[in-house]
């Protein structure tokens, strides 16, 4: 087994595996654009059009909710190493957008590169801050999520679901939100253990906890002032659907995947579909556009020069446990 995840280890770091991950991006995009316009030229397109959100809080609210991830983990790493990151918060938004945009986790990579070459971290602490905010991160997903399931099936609205699953497309996508939902937490959790403190992973389990909850509540909210009249046993089904897309991992902008998912089901609307279109839509918008100008300004960011090394904050730095094995070297 050693010797085929070698040979396996080996080929992904060649110009061909490198190849093939552009390629399935970008037929997974193309496949999942398409499927957007069918749906859209389904609903009417003069439709959608007219029924864009016109309510300027719509998209006050999407720009709280885009910059409350980049915030909190500003304040996350700064807990895990122990020191200070000036001018990191651009990082943690370009961190962000390759999440979204891209692939899950290429962000973690940048992220890794950044505080490598620019703050000068030593790798072994930096893979391990990176991992036990993943695995905090999932925690606080997983519960958020389970909650929403319960909530959602409380409120005896499941047959929209099972509607849904009747298509193919439906089928596809259940086997994969399942997969993905529980894929992370069982490689996470598998023999895993945090390397902070039980006081600093609770701080950080926290801050992931108030800003799931304060996005959740948001998005629902800015959904809401669109179409006041909907009950919101409605917005729970897409916040479930959303939340458990959110979970899946190594798939390309699930974003637009949720997109999808939301405008199939978008005849679970007692009013207008293509007013659910249409917000949808504007949402879906919303964040590829926003995920292009801020991967635009943060590219000016990188060339302003080095970043100062920080210095290392001792009321923190007790708070971090020591390695069990210690980096190479040290």
């Amino acid at each position: 087994m050693s010797e085929r995840a070698q040979r396996l280890h080996d080929w992904s770091q060649t110009p061909t595996a490198a190849l093939v991950g552009k390629v399935f991006r970008a037929l997974f995009f193309v496949g999942v654009l398409l499927w957007l316009v069918l749906k859209v030229r389904a609903i009417g397109w003069a439709s959608v059009a007219a029924a864009l959100p016109r309510t300027p809080w719509f998209y006050i609210l999407f720009v709280v909710m885009f910059m409350a991830l980049p915030v909190s983990e500003v304040w996350i790493f700064r807990l895990l190493l122990g020191r200070p990151l000036p001018g990191s918060l651009s990082v943690f938004v370009r961190k962000r957008v390759f999440n979204s945009a891209f692939v899950g986790y290429s962000g973690e990579v940048y992220l890794f590169v950044w505080a490598r070459q620019r703050l000068g971290i030593a790798s072994k602490t930096l893979l391990l801050a990176i991992k036990d905010n993943a695995i905090l991160s999932a925690l606080a997903s997983a519960a958020i999520t389970s909650i929403l399931l319960v909530i959602f099936m409380g409120t005896g609205r499941a047959k929209w679901i099972a509607d849904w699953l009747h298509s193919a497309g439906g089928m596809l996508l259940a086997a994969l939100l399942v997969a993905g939902f529980l894929t992370p937490l069982l490689l996470r959790l598998r023999s895993q253990i945090l390397s902070v403190s039980w006081r600093v992973a609770a701080a950080v389990l926290g801050i992931h906890v108030v800003r799931i909850l304060v996005v959740v509540l948001l998005q629902a909210t800015q959904w809401a002032v669109v179409l006041p009249a909907e009950p919101w046993g409605v917005w729970v089904t897409f916040l479930t659907v959303q939340m458990v897309i959110s979970r899946l991992p190594i798939v390309p902008n699930r974003d637009l995947l949720f997109l999808s998912a939301a405008l199939e089901m978008s005849h679970i609307v007692d009013g207008p579909r293509a007013a659910m279109a249409g917000l949808l839509l504007a949402g879906g918008a919303l964040t590829q556009g926003s995920n292009l100008l801020f991967f635009l300004l943060t590219s000016f960011q990188r060339r302003r020069g080095t970043l100062p090394v920080a210095e290392v904050d001792p009321r923190l730095e007790a708070d971090i446990a020591t390695p069990a094995v210690p980096p190479a070297g040290e």
